[in-house]
């Protein structure tokens, strides 16, 4: 089995043995975006353990990730990047093309749960597997069961999807600081992230337009308790919220002793 790296040049450089330069992702489409798009190199079985290592050193540092995939993929070196180039383009519902850094592990380890089974099984095409170093530092294998050959469509996202995408940054956030301040609750990244996405979802739909809002009310669910929602102080919190009084300035200031009372409050009624 051949082994691929993807690199991200612009995170920093490569600085490793046993890879071998087969040149940039170069979408046919955008080619103002080829001095932005990663790099595909050749890996030797022996370099893939400095490969981990050095992600994994560049994580515990708070690094944006530069190594961002390793690839098993039986197929030309050309093929593969012609595969990789159609993905950096996405048709929206807003827009003919956007570009997608699918090949961010901090993008790819979502889209596990944004895409549809098809379309992940697109984009993996002739790969077949896929392994990349999630937020949590820990590998992720994304198998292909059927590597395709035949023709890679496109991808094209729709609305909801979009969303969920543009909302990546909150969500991250919001796993942070999830596994911050519970660090045994964040296991799964792609179930954890799909979550997240839920809860904000939901707690758009209550009336919390600020964005700042509704991390502040999910983290409530996470940290505090998942029918935060059912107890009146938090309920008439969110109720000044749709009023125009953000609900992080209602329940900023509310001391810790509050927030446990809450707490108590909500499992007792759920064991009583």
């Amino acid at each position: 089995m051949t082994s691929w790296l993807l690199h991200d040049h612009l995170n920093g450089p490569l600085e490793l043995d046993g890879v071998e330069f087969m040149g940039a992702l170069r979408p046919r489409r955008r080619s103002d975006l080829h001095a932005l798009t990663p790099h595909l190199y050749r890996v030797n079985e022996s370099a893939i353990s400095h490969v981990r290592e050095r992600a994994e050193a560049m994580s515990r540092h708070g690094m944006p990730p530069a190594l961002c995939a390793l690839l098993r993929a039986d197929i030309e070196p050309t093929v593969l990047q012609e595969q990789l180039s159609r993905f950096c383009l996405a048709a929206t519902p807003t827009a003919r093309w956007m570009y997608c850094r699918f090949f961010d592990p901090r993008v790819m380890t979502h889209l596990r749960w944004i895409l549809m089974p098809e379309q992940l099984q697109s984009l993996l095409g002739n790969i077949q597997r896929w392994e990349l170093l999630d937020a949590g530092r820990h590998w992720v294998s994304i198998p292909n069961q059927a590597p395709t050959t035949g023709r890679i469509l496109r991808l094209t996202l729709d609305a909801d999807q979009l969303r969920y995408l543009e909302a990546l940054p909150t969500i991250r956030e919001c796993l942070q600081q999830w596994r911050d301040q519970a660090p045994h609750a964040v296991v799964d990244e792609s179930a954890a992230g799909r979550h997240i996405a839920e809860r904000l979802t939901h707690a758009r739909q209550r009336g919390l337009q600020d964005e700042r809002d509704r991390l502040a009310l999910v983290l409530h669910e996470l940290l505090v308790h998942p029918d935060i929602l059912q107890h009146p102080d938090v309920a008439h919190a969110v109720a000044l919220a749709q009023g125009g009084t953000a609900y992080r300035t209602v329940t900023g200031n509310w001391p810790q002793a509050r927030w446990e009372t809450i707490q108590t409050q909500l499992t007792t009624r759920e064991t009583t």
